[in-house]
């Protein structure tokens, strides 16, 4: 008789869109689906999209196995334990039970776990990690998160906050961070920021095709800018040149401190690694100490849009006991 196949669902909860996806033993997105997260709708809004979205992506699994639980990726501070998300300034959230809600509805156990770290679980399980006990996963999105593994465990601190890692100053006299500090590191290397920087230049009358998405009255974003240097747009290249010596020097830090194997780059601006990779790569090479700056290897995301999903169902896979460490 064939065994049954032991399935998860995971759910990575951002701030303008939920991703969904079926996930086996192997790491495997069997089925998969992305819809807008709507926090003006509510916490029960939003809760009500992901039942349906958890209800629709399940169905693939059938006759052939079972679905043991739910992992949920999500930015903000909650209770893992109870399944209570204390914060999330992102979503708008206090004080909700998503867990309890869950359970309920789908009738599956649920464990949650920071975006960011469980990415990092997911490669250290599924990815880039599998061989390697000490990686750094850095998500650089509208912000910049990160999520540590150390000694084949994640990291999570003594306040259970580690890995807020763009919030590290890398220089004094640079802009205002929404944390209310300056030159932070995601002020200066995020996705915001490389659209910031690029809308600056153009106030200031530099020439670049990018005028033509202002002028339509249109959100200047970092892929629009990352678009706009890969078609040989000089201002473009500037800035993303910029942003990748200013990720570079924050990742050779991190290297000098915590020295991995290995650091991965997610995120919506990893989408852009071609052109950040090659200068980050350099930077860290010339910055970070010896040994660990000769020896650590900066890739991209195994998954560069599901990297959240396949993090959340390596949690719930290795909380229910169905994963080993390492995904072996």
């Amino acid at each position: 008789m064939e065994k049954e196949r032991s399935y998860v669902l995971g759910v990575d909860l951002g701030g303008t869109k939920i991703a969904f996806g079926l996930v086996d033993q192997a790491g495997r997105v069997i089925n998969e689906m992305i819809v807008p997260t709507r926090p003006d709708d509510g916490a029960a809004g939003v809760i009500e999209r992901i039942v349906t979205g958890l209800r629709l992506v399940a169905a693939e699994a059938g006759k052939g196995g079972g679905i043991k639980g739910v992992g949920m990726a999500l930015p903000g501070v909650f209770d893992s334990d109870g399944g209570r998300v204390i914060l999330s300034a992102n979503l708008n959230w206090r004080n909700v039970p998503v867990g309890e809600i869950l359970t309920r509805e789908l009738n599956l156990p649920l464990f949650l776990e920071n975006d960011a770290r469980a990415a990092a679980w997911g490669e250290k399980c599924f990815g880039h990690g599998r061989n390697v006990e000490n990686l750094l996963y850095i998500a650089i999105g509208t912000g910049i998160g990160g999520g540590l593994i150390l000694g084949g465990r994640i990291y999570r601190g003594h306040h259970g906050n580690a890995g807020e890692i763009g919030h590290m100053v890398v220089n004094p006299a640079g802009p205002r961070c929404g944390c209310g500090n300056y030159g932070c590191w995601e002020a200066l290397a995020s996705g915001k920021a490389i659209a910031g920087r690029a809308a600056a230049f153009l106030a200031a009358g530099r020439p670049s095709i990018l005028g033509e998405i202002i002028n339509r009255n249109e959100e200047l974003t970092a892929l629009h800018v990352a678009s706009a240097a890969a078609d040989g747009d000089k201002l473009a290249q500037e800035v993303m040149e910029e942003a990748a010596n200013y990720i570079g020097l924050g990742i050779a830090s991190l290297v000098t401190i915590f020295d991995p194997e290995l650091v991965v780059l997610g995120g919506g601006v990893s989408r852009t690694g071609s052109l950040l990779l090659p200068t980050v790569t350099r930077v860290v090479r010339q910055r970070a100490l010896p040994p660990a700056a000769s020896s650590v290897q900066v890739v991209l995301s195994t998954w560069p849009e599901m990297a959240g999903v396949v993090g959340a169902a390596a949690i719930a896979f290795t909380r229910l006991g169905l994963l080993d460490e390492g995904g072996r």
